[in-house]
């Protein structure tokens, strides 16, 4: 081989030793990239897990929420029963103290 032709090897090896290291140095950027990528994925399934607990918890506390009002609107109900019992009392009381009062002034008018 002529020397014109090894060099022209020569020359056409370097030229593929520095795509190569190139290259290898970009698959070396795409690994941490992947590494950094792949620890953000993980991390980002933790914190959907967690929500996923989170909004669990929520659910019941919202579901038990329901129990305790609607617990309440019966109180609630039972109270306003109680209430219409009273002034139904207070109105029958209140008319027979009128009643009385009536009577006891006539009694009185016909007593003097």
């Amino acid at each position: 081989m002529s020397n014109e032709k090894l060099d022209i090897l020569v020359e056409g090896m370097n030229e593929l030793r520095l795509i190569a290291h190139a290259l290898i140095d970009r698959q070396d950027e795409l690994d941490a990239k992947m590494a950094a990528l792949t620890m953000e994925v993980h991390q980002l399934k933790a914190d959907v897990t967690e929500l996923k607990q989170d909004v669990a918890m929520l659910k019941q506390d919202v579901a038990e929420l329901k129990q305790d009002v609607a617990m309440l609107k019966q109180d609630v109900a039972e109270l306003k029963e109680g209430q219409d019992r009273h002034e139904r009392i207070l109105e029958t009381l209140a008319l027979r103290a009128l009643e009385w009062n009536n009577f006891r002034l006539d009694f009185i008018r016909k007593s003097s």
